[in-house]
């Protein structure tokens, strides 16, 4: 549990270790560990209850931020082209006016490069 802990804490800081900030995580683990052995389960229940729907509303957000170029019709448009040509589909964000894709602008079309080499 604490591994866990400490590799999220370093991927939130970037990589960088601070020593205070780690124990106090280890305290605060030590601490949640011995409240939760001696309370009721109902009140484990009730924040594992509370943790799961933060978790939901954040997932929603995120679902609706997402939803948009999903659901571009232009892009279900561009696929049905495609496939009606005879080739493979390719996802070119630049040509359906989508936004701030760099991984599909840049490293998808370096990866597909690699792989018509070989």
């Amino acid at each position: 549990m604490i591994y866990n802990a400490e590799t999220n804490l370093a991927d939130v800081m970037k990589g960088k270790q601070n020593k205070i900030v780690s124990m106090i995580l280890k305290a605060d683990l030590l601490a949640t560990t011995l409240y939760g052995s001696i309370r009721t389960a109902e009140t484990a229940w009730a924040l594992a209850d509370i943790g799961v729907g933060i978790m939901v509303w954040l997932n929603l957000i995120a679902i609706l931020i997402l939803a948009k170029p999903a659901l571009i019709l232009i892009t279900l448009k561009d696929y049905r082209e495609q496939r009606k040509q005879g080739i493979d589909p390719v996802f070119s964000p630049g040509k359906l006016g989508i936004q701030n894709a760099d991984y599909w602008d840049e490293e998808y079309q370096h990866d597909q490069d690699k792989e018509n080499v070989s």
